[in-house]
C-alpha cells in the first residue's frame, strides 16, 4: 500500500427508509472483480481510511487484517478469520440458541461464542431492531468481532395460535395467509412477493436468516404440521420453494439478504399415523411404497437446492428399514442388508452426505433441528456429549439448534474425539454466509425506518390480495352464494363458529367483524329466527393420549359439535366454511351444508369479501380431503391423496372430488374468460418490440392453450415467442403463412397449471423500416384454452395497433442513415409501383411517388450521415 492508514473515531451509519436495502450486496467477488465500498457502520471499534476506501478493524490491532478487507474475496476472508479463531470461538460458533436475554446475553455472546440467536418472542420491528444493536455492540466489542445472526420462524403468516418451534411469532409485520393459503393461491408471482416483502420487513429489523419454509409434501393426513406446508403436491412445493428461496436471498446472498434454511430433510410428512416426531413414539418415518422418497419428497429440496438455498435442516426422524421398501440406489445403502442407518437426521451421514450433498448435489450447510443432542437423539440416546457433536459433524451437520452450551464441542476437540480440522468445513460454510450477508461491514440497523417499513399499508394490501385469493369455494349446487346485496335484503343470517372450548368468544368475534364491516347484514340471535346460516368449523388434530394416533375426524374430540352443526343444517340454507389446518374427514356435516368453502387460516375479512360476492374465488385444494375414516387409516403414509392406490377422496353430492386442485368460482364455467393483449403501441422501424399475452378472469385450471398470431409481414417480422411462468412451455411456433404463426403451449404438471390471471407468453416481433410512419395491427385469432379432463374453450380474439416510426432514409433499421441504404435504393432503382414484387421495393421510394429514380437517390445521399 502506498498510502498511510488513519484510523478514525466509531461512527454508526443509520441509513433511513429503503436505503439501508440498497445495492449494496458483498457478492463472493474480489476487489478486481469489482466489490465496491459497501456501508461501513461501527460503534465499539475503530473504522480505518486506506486510500480514501473505510475499513472496520475489528480486533482492534490497528491494521487491515484480510478478514477484515470487504476487496478480498469471501474464500480469503474466512480462510483468514479460521485461523484466528480458537477452538471455543469455533465451538461457539456452531451452535445456535433461542432468545438470549438482557440476563443471559453477555455470557452467550463475550464467554460462550455463540453468534447465532433465534428470535421465539413477538415483539415490534422496532424493538427487534434495538435488540439487534444492542447484541451487535456487544459481539463487535470481542476480540475477533464477529457479528451475530437473528434468525426466526415465520412471522408472516396469520396464526390462530402461537406455538414455539413451529411458529412464535405473528402480527407484526404483513400479515398473510397460512402456507396452505399461499398453497391454495397457486399463484408463483404471489408467492415471490410473500418472500420479498418479508424479506424487507426481516431485513430492516436486522432479521438475517429464516428457519424457512416446510417445503415437505403432505403424504400423511393426520401429520400435525400439515398448517406448515405447501400441501401435497411436490410440483407445487417445488416452484413455492423456488420462489421462497429466491426471494428471501435473490440470486445469491447478499447484504440486502435474509438466508433461508429449508426444512425438514427429507421430509417429516410420512410419520406413522401422523405421530409428533419431538417425542420418541413418532420418531418414526416410513416408506411402504417403492420409489415413493424420489418421486414424491424430494423434489421440493431439489427445487430449492437449485435456487441457492443457504442451509437446510434435516429432520428428528429415524427412518424405519422394516416399514420402508426400496428407496435408495444400492450404492446409497447403509450397509448389505440395511437400507438406512437408524438413527435421527443431525445423525445420519446417509441421509445428509450421501443423498443431499452426494445425490442432490448440495452445497450449503446443513441445520439441525432443536434438541438433537438432547430428547431427539433418536439412535445415539447412549452416546456421551462429546461421541454426539462428533458423529453429527461427521454426518455432515455444521450447527447445532437451541443449543446454548458448546462446552461438549471443545471436550471432543480437547479430548481428541474429534480433530480440530472436521470443524473447518462446516465453520467456513457459516462464515461464508456471515460475511455475503454483509454483516462484517454493517451490522447495525435503523429502529424508526424498519417499524416505517413493518407498517407498510401497500405490502399488507398485497397480503390482502393472498388472502381473498386463497379462499376455495368447494361446492355452491343450491346458488347459496354469493350473499348479494338483493339476497340480503330477505336474508335473516344465524352466525356460529365451533372452535371447541373457544367457540361462544369466536361466534362474538365473527358477528361484531361482520357488524362493522357489512352493517347490511342483518345477524340474528337464535335459529328459529333465521332464514339462512354462516357455520365457521376451525377444528384441531387431536393426539390420543395413549400416543397411538392423530384424530382428524370431525366431532367432539377435534373441537366441532356435529349434531349441533347438523341442526343447524337441517334447519335453514347454511354456507358451511371448513378451516382446512388438516384434511378433515367431514363427511358427516359437508352433505347438509348448500354451500362449502374451504379456508387456510386467513383474515375473516377476506373470507367475508368472498361470501358476499366482492371477490370471485380462485383458490384450489393444495391437500386432498379423503372420503372417511377407513380411508384415512388405510393411507399409505408415503404418498399424496390424489396418488391412492384406491378411491381415497371425498366426492360430494353433485359428483365433485374434492381432490387436489380442485375448486370453483361462482361462474359454473369458463365463459367469461378474455384475452389480453397488452406491451408497446409505438415502435422506431427496424426496432424489436415485444406485446404479452395474458388471460382475464380465469375461474378454473388451464393446462394446454394455443392461438394464432397475426400481423402484416410487410410492416413486421415474427422473432419469438417465449413462456413467462414457470412450468409453461411454448411446445410450437409453426409459420403457416406470411404474417401468421400458430403458437401451442402446455403447463407442465398439476402444480403449474394456469388458475389466475395475468401475462403467460412473451410475442416478440420485430418493426420493419418504412418510408412513412405506418400504423398496423397484430390481432391473436382461433384461441383455445384447455383443462385437465380436455375440454376445450374458445376465447374471443384481442388485437394491439403499432404505430411504426421511421428514421427518414434509414431502410436497413440500423437507425442511421449511410451508404448501406444507398445501396439499397440503387439495387432497386428503375422500379414502380407496377413492378411484380413492389412490396419488397416500395422501402426505397424515399420521395413516395410510385417509382425509385433518381430523386430518391439524391434525397438518401443528402442525409447520410
Amino acid at each position: 500500500m502506498n498510502s498511510i492508514s488513519k484510523k478514525s473515531k466509531p461512527v454508526a451509519l443509520l441509513v433511513l427508509g429503503s436505503v439501508l436495502l440498497s445495492s449494496l450486496g458483498l457478492s463472493n467477488a474480489s476487489a478486481a472483480e469489482g466489490a465496491t465500498q459497501p456501508v461501513i457502520s461501527s460503534q465499539v471499534k475503530e473504522i480505518l481510511t486506506i486510500d480514501g476506501k473505510k475499513y472496520r478493524d475489528l480486533n482492534g490491532n490497528g491494521e487491515l487484517d484480510i478478514y477484515e478487507n470487504w476487496e478480498k474475496s469471501t474464500a480469503e476472508r474466512v480462510a483468514d478469520l479460521i485461523s484466528r479463531m480458537s477452538v471455543a470461538e469455533k465451538a461457539g460458533l456452531m451452535n445456535i440458541t433461542s432468545n438470549p436475554n438482557a440476563t443471559t446475553v453477555n455470557d452467550f455472546i463475550e464467554n460462550r461464542n455463540l453468534r447465532y440467536f433465534i428470535l421465539r418472542d413477538n415483539p415490534t420491528a422496532f424493538d427487534i431492531a434495538t435488540r439487534n444493536n444492542t447484541y451487535q455492540k456487544i459481539a463487535e466489542a470481542t476480540p475477533l468481532g464477529i457479528p451475530i445472526v437473528f434468525t426466526s420462524n415465520p412471522r408472516n403468516y396469520i396464526a390462530e395460535s402461537l406455538q414455539f418451534g413451529f411458529q412464535e411469532a405473528s402480527g407484526q409485520f404483513s400479515i398473510w395467509p397460512g402456507a396452505l393459503g399461499m398453497a391454495a393461491t397457486q399463484d408463483q408471482a404471489l408467492n415471490r412477493d410473500f418472500a420479498e416483502i418479508a424479506r424487507e420487513e426481516w431485513r430492516a429489523s436486522g432479521i438475517r436468516k429464516i428457519y424457512g419454509s416446510t417445503v415437505e409434501v403432505v403424504t400423511e393426513p393426520r401429520w400435525r404440521r400439515i398448517s406448515e406446508s405447501f400441501g401435497e403436491s411436490p410440483q407445487l412445493n417445488a416452484m413455492i420453494a423456488t420462489e421462497l428461496v429466491k426471494g428471501f436471498q435473490g440470486e445469491e446472498i447478499n447484504s440486502d439478504s435474509v438466508a433461508h434454511t429449508i426444512k425438514h430433510f427429507p421430509g417429516d410428512g410420512p410419520v406413522l399415523r401422523g405421530l409428533d416426531p419431538h417425542l420418541p413414539h413418532g420418531k418414526y418415518t416410513l416408506y411402504p411404497t417403492a420409489g415413493s422418497l424420489f418421486e414424491y419428497q424430494l423434489p421440493p429440496f431439489q427445487a430449492a437446492i437449485a435456487a441457492g438455498t443457504s442451509s437446510i435442516m434435516s429432520f428428528y426422524n429415524v427412518p424405519n428399514n422394516e416399514m420402508s421398501a426400496d428407496q435408495l440406489p444400492k450404492e446409497l445403502w447403509y450397509s448389505e442388508t440395511e437400507q438406512f442407518e437408524q438413527v435421527a437426521g443431525a445423525y445420519n451421514k446417509g441421509i445428509i452426505t450421501d443423498l443431499l450433498r452426494g445425490e442432490l448435489g448440495f452445497k450449503g450447510y446443513v441445520n439441525s433441528d432443536s434438541g438433537v443432542l438432547a430428547n431427539m437423539a433418536y439412535g445415539v440416546e447412549s452416546l456421551p456429549i462429546e461421541q454426539k457433536f462428533a458423529k453429527a459433524i461427521r454426518a455432515g451437520t455444521s450447527i447445532f439448534s437451541d443449543s446454548n452450551n458448546p462446552s461438549g464441542l471443545i471436550s471432543a476437540v480437547n479430548t481428541g474425539v474429534l480433530d480440530e480440522e472436521e470443524l473447518t468445513p462446516h465453520l467456513t460454510l457459516l462464515l461464508s454466509e456471515i460475511f455475503n450477508l454483509g454483516l462484517f461491514e454493517n451490522p447495525y440497523v435503523d429502529p424508526a425506518a424498519a417499524q416505517a417499513i413493518a407498517d407498510s399499508t401497500a405490502n399488507q394490501e398485497r397480503a390482502d390480495e393472498a388472502h381473498r385469493k386463497s379462499v376455495t369455494l368447494l361446492r355452491n349446487n343450491e346458488g347459496l352464494l354469493p350473499l348479494t346485496d338483493e339476497k340480503l335484503a330477505t336474508t335473516k343470517l344465524y352466525v356460529e363458529v365451533f372452535n371447541g372450548n373457544n367457540s361462544a368468544a369466536q361466534t362474538a368475534s365473527m358477528k361484531a367483524l361482520i357488524a362493522k364491516e357489512d352493517p347490511s347484514v342483518n345477524i340474528v340471535g337464535t335459529l328459529e329466527e333465521a332464514t339462512a346460516a354462516l357455520v365457521v368449523l376451525r377444528p384441531r388434530a387431536y393426539e390420543y393420549p395413549d400416543l397411538s394416533t392423530v384424530e382428524i375426524q370431525l366431532g367432539t374430540l377435534t373441537g366441532i359439535n356435529v349434531d349441533r352443526v347438523k341442526q343447524i343444517q337441517e334447519a335453514v340454507p347454511t354456507a358451511l366454511v371448513v378451516n382446512m389446518t388438516n384434511p378433515w374427514v367431514m363427511n358427516e356435516v359437508e352433505p347438509g351444508a348448500a354451500a362449502v368453502v374451504a379456508t387456510y387460516n386467513v383474515k375473516a375479512e377476506a373470507l367475508l369479501d368472498v361470501l358476499r360476492g366482492r371477490y370471485n374465488p380462485t383458490g384450489k385444494l393444495p391437500i386432498t380431503v379423503p372420503a372417511n375414516q377407513a380411508a384415512v387409516e388405510n393411507n399409505a403414509p408415503d404418498v399424496p391423496g390424489y396418488a391412492e392406490s384406491f378411491d381415497y377422496t371425498y366426492t360430494n353430492a353433485v359428483g365433485d372430488d374434492y381432490t387436489f386442485g380442485f375448486g370453483l368460482s361462482y361462474e359454473a364455467n369458463v365463459s367469461d374468460i378474455s384475452a389480453t393483449l397488452t406491451g408497446e403501441t409505438s415502435v422506431a422501424g427496424g426496432q424489436d418490440f415485444s406485446l404479452n399475452f395474458g388471460l382475464d378472469k380465469v375461474a378454473q385450471n388451464v393446462y394446454a392453450q394455443e392461438l394464432t398470431l397475426n400481423f402484416d409481414p410487410a410492416k413486421l417480422d415474427f422473432v419469438d415467442a417465449t413462456s413467462l411462468k414457470t412450468g409453461l412451455e411454448v411446445i410450437s411456433k409453426e409459420v403457416k403463412a406470411p404474417g401468421k404463426v400458430r403458437i401451442i403451449f402446455a403447463s407442465l404438471g398439476e402444480g403449474n397449471a394456469i388458475n389466475s390471471d395475468g401475462d403467460l407468453l412473451s410475442l416478440q416481433l420485430k418493426a420493419k423500416s418504412n418510408t412513412q410512419i405506418a400504423t398496423t395491427d397484430v390481432t391473436l385469432t382461433n384461441i383455445i384454452l384447455a383443462d385437465g379432463n380436455g375440454v376445450e374453450t374458445p376465447l374471443a380474439e384481442a388485437s394491439k395497433t403499432i404505430s411504426i416510426g421511421y428514421t427518414k432514409g434509414d431502410l436497413n433499421g440500423d437507425g442511421k442513415v449511410s451508404i448501406g441504404d444507398l445501396g439499397i435504393v440503387a439495387a432497386a432503382f428503375g422500379k414502380t409501383d407496377q413492378s411484380p414484387n413492389w412490396a419488397s421495393f416500395k422501402a426505397a421510394d424515399v420521395n413516395p411517388d410510385g417509382k425509385i429514380d433518381i430523386f430518391d437517390l439524391s434525397t438518401v445521399a443528402q442525409l447520410i450521415e
